[in-house]
């Protein structure tokens, strides 16, 4: 059959054009994760809608976590002016701050961590962890990725100093450029994520451990709405004794997160901004309420008679110090005891008797931890634990 003249072309035409919308599907591109491929736009442009919670933010430690003295000298909070044999630099070699209320650590125009730090509750310089190293020391390598946005672990850049929206959102360039409403679901919002992923937001930075390669102590190319797996980042082993006291509780900072992970706060739903506000700082430790309230909130049924209560000492009247006893101060930041366990578990002084051979130095506990008990023997501690645990059940009886 011959077809008259032109009919083939045209319905090849026809048939192309008619395949065309399937060929232009295939070869679009995935869509962009929630995050987007758009990059990091800095804590700025968000203000430009969020401007209540930008000012908010401005006054966390998130915010203020690293930042460059020379736009304000005042930043170096440091004693300068009395000599210390552990501060061998001096004012005008500071170029940037790290920290504003545990510690305040100072790095040179050369990346160095100086290897005296300032302790601000004790008022005094302490040894940092470059002492008697700090040639040997790069602040971008060892300290960046928590404490900047947008961290490039191959060029070492980043987009802007101190943790930043985009540290806990991802990178908000489609989220910027988008219109109105379809700005929904173009970035990572925790609040929306699940459970778990959620916490992996703060876990992040709030753990020790080292990346897969066993180069970076933080979790290289982990962005909000990941799970913090192994794929990025191994969590220091209980047998490290540098990040670990021989009860498996934290014995230096940054370790919120694996604790949280072994809580029954973990298994009952309890996450970190349960109890934590994020966009602002209404306590010294960001809770949302004050440490025994922020606890009354969830167990208002804890009852605090002083013989029936919920834990009574012997010979002691019945105390309210929640965090006194279920958080205790045995970590460390600057000084010992500025970090809180958060398995949430007493440590009691038997721990120090059966891990640390009575020594609170070498296995703190709880009681010891509180200033009224530091002196006092763990062994009558315990003793007076027990004798009120006994003094409950009669009483109930």
């Amino acid at each position: 059959m011959r077809w008259p003249s032109g009919i083939p072309n045209l319905i090849a035409a026809v048939f192309l054009t008619a395949l065309l919308p399937f060929l232009s599907a295939c070869a679009r591109p995935a869509p962009e994760s929630k995050a987007g491929a758009a990059g990091y736009v800095g804590s700025k442009k968000c203000a430009e809608c969020h401007d209540r919670i930008y000012s908010s933010w401005q006054g966390t430690l998130h915010a203020m976590a690293f930042q460059d003295a020379r736009k304000d000298p005042q930043l170096i909070r440091g004693d300068f002016t009395t000599p210390n044999e552990l501060r061998n630099f001096k004012k005008e070699d500071v170029v940037f701050v790290h920290g504003v209320q545990w510690k305040q650590r100072y790095i040179d125009k050369n990346w160095r961590i100086q290897q005296a730090q300032w302790n601000f509750e004790s008022k005094q310089w302490g040894k940092s962890p470059t002492f008697g190293k700090v040639e040997k020391s790069d602040w971008r390598k060892e300290c960046a990725q928590c404490h900047v946005v947008g961290f490039n672990p191959e060029a070492l850049t980043w987009v802007e100093d101190g943790v930043g929206c985009e540290s806990c959102h991802g990178p908000g360039g489609r989220h910027a450029a988008a219109d109105g409403a379809k700005r929904a679901g173009t970035i990572v919002n925790p609040a929306k994520l699940p459970f778990g992923i959620a916490a992996a937001v703060c876990g992040q930075c709030h753990t020790r451990g080292k990346s897969p390669d066993g180069k970076w102590s933080h979790p290289i190319g982990f962005k909000p709405g990941d799970d913090l797996g192994p794929q990025h980042f191994t969590i220091a082993p209980k047998s490290d004794d540098k990040a670990w006291w021989p009860s498996g509780n934290m014995r230096q900072h940054r370790q919120q997160y694996p604790e949280w992970l072994e809580s029954r706060h973990m298994k009952g739903g309890v996450s970190c901004f349960t109890c934590h506000a994020v966009h602002e700082s209404p306590t010294k430790f960001a809770t949302r309420l004050s440490p025994n309230n922020l606890c009354l909130n969830c167990h208002a049924n804890v009852s605090t008679d002083a013989v029936t209560g919920h834990a009574p000492i012997a010979g002691a009247p019945q105390h309210t110090n929640c965090v006194g006893c279920h958080m205790a101060a045995v970590g460390k930041s600057a000084d010992t005891g500025d970090e809180r366990i958060h398995t949430f578990k007493v440590l009691k002084p038997e721990a120090t008797i059966k891990l640390g051979g009575g020594d609170p130095a070498k296995q703190p506990n709880a009681c010891n931890a509180c200033h009224y008990h530091k002196d006092s023997k763990p062994a009558d501690l315990q003793r007076a634990l027990d004798e009120g645990k006994k003094q409950r059940a009669r009483g109930k009886g």
